[in-house]
């Protein structure tokens, strides 16, 4: 087994050299402890949320995306982004859907000429950042095609989005802009962890997220911002 660290990887003490598996190391959602503030976008959402399209949504689940419309969820960013920056005041967005919203980050990330032109990647410094976001789990593993099938099991708040959409949070997890992957799924619903696991083994044999980013946004960018948590393995076949 190999340990998947910052910057390298390491091979695991009395673990089979050459077997296919890797081992990350996560934050957990429950132990989170910041001197920054931390904003649950779902909260603030769940203020705007539309009953009249939700009654609508048995008959055409795909609706379900404007229960927690993207225009609002956009307007609230917005609202956060600028105070921040306003104020001095560093927070970290747990939760984000939208190209839009990265795109608004990218540009403050420029400013902060956090952007490598030899790689066309940003190298952020989140300890310099007043505003660092994070992406769902199930942002990434659903799209909105995916309503038809899944209908209530995937019903989240923030809610799943549009294909290109799910592309954009894969874009921006592989341009650093994007600080962590937020791993909600309760530890009793057996079936999704391993599904979880599931799909961050294929992003990596499909290299849709490279073994080293994973590490990244699963931990180690939480360190320059002075996260504290209970730190949970997770092992991932590849």
């Amino acid at each position: 087994m190999k340990k998947v660290l910052f910057d390298k990887i390491i091979n695991t003490e009395k673990t089979d050299l050459y077997d296919n598996q890797f081992l990350f190391e996560y934050l957990s959602q429950d132990s989170i402890e910041s001197w920054l503030e931390v904003i649950f976008m779902s909260d603030l959402l769940e203020e705007k949320k539309n009953i009249e399209i939700l009654e609508k949504v048995k008959q055409k689940p795909a609706m379900y995306s404007n229960v927690y419309s993207p225009e609002d969820e956009l307007e609230i960013f917005k609202e956060l982004f600028e105070d921040a920056i306003k104020n001095n005041k560093k927070i970290h967005i747990v939760w984000v859907t939208l190209d839009e919203e990265i795109k608004i980050l990218e540009k403050y990330y420029e400013e902060l000429w956090f952007l490598r032109e030899d790689i066309n990647c940003f190298a952020p410094d989140f300890s310099l950042a007043l505003v660092t976001v994070s992406v769902n789990i199930e942002n990434l593993i659903w799209k909105g095609s995916d309503y038809k099938a899944q209908r209530e099991n995937i019903f989240f708040n923030p809610p799943i989005r549009e294909s290109w959409q799910t592309k954009a949070m894969f874009k921006w997890i592989n341009r650093w802009v994007i600080a962590w992957i937020h791993l909600s799924s309760p530890s009793d619903r057996r079936e999704l962890e391993e599904g979880i696991k599931e799909f961050l083994s294929n992003c990596i044999r499909e290299e849709k997220i490279l073994s080293l980013t994973l590490a990244k946004v699963l931990k180690f960018n939480l360190n320059q911002i002075w996260f504290i948590w209970e730190e949970k393995e997770l092992i991932i076949s590849y």
